[in-house]
């Protein structure tokens, strides 16, 4: 220890300094593997009896994706049961959660030496630090006191990134100020992309205030999970969070599913009936679809938002209610206005607060990440050891465009699973690009994405003498969006930017004129 001396007094003063969390947090996991010579170290944050990743060294990148439940992993319920350092044996019969997930290591699957570090605040477990190597013998040479050491510097440093969280939320600081800094309330959103973190950031601006919400995004994007993550932060969080899929509502009933109704209303009311927003009183109600509306049910919607009163079907007296509404949707609520499909003015009352959730193809690592997460909850229903992602894999799915976004990846990882499962009998699955139908996917062509081909866009004007307007209008626009397209790595959302387009109006065109 006495050798490295220098960086832990470096990493004592981290923890006051003004460098950013991830950057104190790699610090100390870089020395850690310094010192002890190890293959692998993570931090975890202890939340609702799951060990959640912050930061780690020597692991896949989908580990930052993955929760690690305590009852389905024995040794990281060892740890938190735990008041000391723990030493597992190298023939220990207890599976070890990042078997298989320490990459570039001639095929080497399992760990065979492990230390655990709980971190602990006033005797409150708030995380851990592993450690893991594949030699069994790598740490009998350190006494416990090292150890100890380590521990305390890592549960100060957590603490100290803990309790600025909890000052910023409490005085109403945006952490959108240090996009590094992580959002320790919503960690089960996971993503680290600039627009994730821009919208974990407008959640908590919002969520403690009863203003109404309109998320918007292509379907699949996780609009459901924002809506539930704006409840759980906000003052009503104790009381009821009713839903309502605008989509599925017939057009016979879906007053009364809104408003209710009393008996002898019409045919089959046998009996009075509270509708959702009377379910909702007090708390808040989530209108999921809600473009799917009828022009008529929407005009009632706007009364009831406006004066906060409504009538159950079948009854001239009103009911007043207080509901903090959030509302979703995967159109695009502005073209849906200029076409007359919506009210302007309950588009204006729904959208005080407009969110939108960027598609999958545009959250960069974060796919990895996600990847991860849906990899660690089928293992458990798969009941094997591990499910890890090949190199190729995790390069194959950054490349794909997910036009099911995140709900389309968690499909493709669970059927791969499966598939990887019937092919092997090994209790270590690893996915591989033949257990996925990547069917529009490429492999990036450096050297074409670096010197695409020469564009036709810029042909004089003989080049379209011959074919019709509308022929001509297509194949200009064709060429132009192609040369765009390459021209910005493939990148849809810098694509649509340079040509003045939304993003999605882009990608409809695009697949129109058959470009996708």
């Amino acid at each position: 220890m006495k050798k490295y001396k220098g960086e832990w007094i470096q990493v004592a003063r981290d923890i006051t300094s003004g460098i950013s969390e991830q950057d104190r947090f790699q610090r100390l996991l870089t020395t850690i593997r310094n010192m002890l010579h190890c293959d692998a170290a993570a931090l975890l944050l202890f939340q609702q009896q799951n060990f959640i990743p912050l930061a780690i060294n020597g692991l896949s990148e989908d580990v930052l994706g993955r929760r690690f439940n305590i009852e389905q992993h024995p040794r990281l319920e060892a740890i938190a049961r735990a008041g000391d350092i723990v030493r597992f044996p190298s023939d220990s019969d207890l599976p070890d959660p990042y078997d298989a997930l320490i990459p570039n290591h001639d095929q080497k699957l399992e760990v065979h030496s492990c230390i655990g570090l709980p971190l602990f605040q006033e005797d409150h477990l708030i995380g851990a630090v592993t450690i893991d190597a594949f030699d069994p013998t790598l740490f009998d040479g350190f006494a416990d006191d090292d150890f100890r050491l380590i521990s305390a510097l890592a549960a100060n440093s957590l603490h100290t990134a803990l309790l600025v969280a909890k000052l910023e939320k409490n005085v109403g600081v945006s952490s959108t100020s240090n996009s590094k800094r992580t959002n320790y309330n919503q960690l089960d959103f996971i993503g680290q992309s600039p627009g994730i973190t821009e919208l974990k950031s407008h959640i908590s601006a919002v969520a403690h205030t009863d203003l109404s919400v309109l998320i918007m995004g292509e379907t699949g994007v996780g609009k459901e999970l924002v809506a539930h993550a704006i409840y759980a932060q906000s003052d009503r969080k104790d009381k009821s969070f009713v839903y309502l899929n605008c989509a599925a509502l017939p057009e016979s009933v879906a007053e009364s599913e809104l408003f209710g109704h009393i008996k002898g209303a019409f045919t089959g009311a046998i009996s009075d009936r509270k509708g959702k927003f009377e379910l909702a009183n007090h708390g808040t109600l989530f209108l999921d679809e809600v473009g799917e509306l009828s022009l008529a049910l929407q005009a009632k919607l706007l009364r009831a938002l406006q004066y906060g009163d409504i009538q159950r079907v079948g009854d001239d007296s009103n009911i007043k209610v207080d509901v903090r509404i959030i509302a979703a949707t995967n159109r695009v609520m502005h073209e849906e206005v200029i076409k007359g499909h919506f009210r302007s003015d309950l588009y204006h009352r729904l959208s005080v607060f407009p969110l939108f959730v960027p598609p999958l193809r545009e959250r960069g690592k974060d796919v990895i990440l996600l990847a991860g997460f849906f990899a660690e909850q089928c293992q458990h229903k798969l009941n094997v050891s591990s499910i890890t992602l090949d190199a190729e894999v995790l390069t194959l799915l950054q490349n794909n465009p997910w036009e099911g976004n995140v709900r389309e990846l968690e499909h493709a990882i669970n059927r791969a699973s499966v598939i990887a499962k019937a092919q092997s009998n090994a209790t270590h699955l690893v996915l591989k690009p033949s257990h996925f139908q990547f069917t529009h996917t490429e492999m990036p062509d450096t050297n074409k994405a670096a010197n695409p081909e020469p564009s036709n866009a810029h042909h004089s004007i003989v080049h379209w003498q011959d074919l019709g307007l509308k022929e001509a209008t297509e194949q200009f626009q064709i060429e132009l969006i192609q040369s765009v397209y390459l021209n910005n790595d493939k990148k849809l959302s810098t694509t649509a930017k340079q040509l003045g387009l939304n993003p999605g109006n882009l990608h409809r065109l695009m697949k129109r004129l058959g470009l996708k």
